[in-house]
């Protein structure tokens, strides 16, 4: 994969590129447990919902704080992002108030990383592929810790005795990195903004996919939110 440009790992690693990625990895594997206790009170309507307020939040910092001009076009394409994730949101029958609080803590933990990412990935001398390596790398301390202060070490150790699993674990983490070589590109050359704007248009997509796969009708307004969500985010264009 090397000679087309996918998986270059040209440039050395040294110890001193490990360093600006020890807070923004440490934050995405929070940000993640956060997504996992999140899911377990709320619905996707709920975490779609707090995904846009994100978007609007990252939006909102990087014209007040780093003094981003964005045009008309740009900001109606928002508020459009922003209208359909609340037509779909409006079908979410279902409060949980610590679903609301993990939802609040993961989706600050997911501004926050929109910028100490971008930051570390722009700043790093390294490949998309180097960059990578790097996270996954600091990432494991930061997983071992949590599985041991969650109590969760003999849940391993049983996961690790079913084997009909095992290849769902490879998928997995072949997608997870891939997912690392898209995410590096992106913070290597767009705005917060965008990123996350791609982000909530992954999210539209698998709900739409997982309708199919899973056989899950989505109703009238559900599809209505999807599709003006969808439709906001490719008008999405900063200049």
């Amino acid at each position: 994969l090397q000679p087309i440009g996918l998986f270059d790992l040209t440039v050395p690693f040294r110890p001193s590129q490990f360093t600006p990625f020890i807070l923004p990895t440490l934050n995405w594997v929070i940000m993640l447990a956060l997504s996992l206790k999140m899911l377990q009170y709320n619905s996707v309507a709920t975490m779609t919902m707090f995904k846009t307020l994100g978007t609007l939040l990252t939006c909102t910092i990087e014209i007040l704080y780093f003094k981003v001009q964005y045009s008309q076009k740009a900001k109606m394409s928002l508020g459009l992002l922003a209208f359909g994730s609340a037509i779909y949101a409006g079908t979410d029958v279902g409060f949980s108030p610590i679903g609301y609080f993990y939802a609040t803590l993961q989706i600050s933990s997911w501004v926050l990383q929109t910028f100490i990412e971008k930051v570390a990935t722009v700043d790093s001398e390294q490949t998309k592929a180097g960059v990578t390596v790097i996270r996954n790398i600091l990432s494991l301390p930061v997983v071992i810790a949590l599985v041991n202060i969650t109590g969760e070490s003999s849940a391993m150790m049983e996961l690790m005795q079913r084997q009909e699993i095992w290849g769902q674990v490879m998928l997995s983490s072949l997608f997870g990195c891939g997912l690392g070589l898209g995410t590096s590109a992106l913070y290597k050359y767009f705005a917060p903004t965008t990123v996350v704007v791609v982000n909530n248009v992954g999210k539209c997509i698998s709900i739409m996919l997982g309708s199919i796969l899973f056989h899950d009708t989505l109703s009238l307004l559900q599809i209505l939110g999807l599709t003006t969500s969808l439709g906001g985010s490719f008008f999405m264009d900063k200049k």
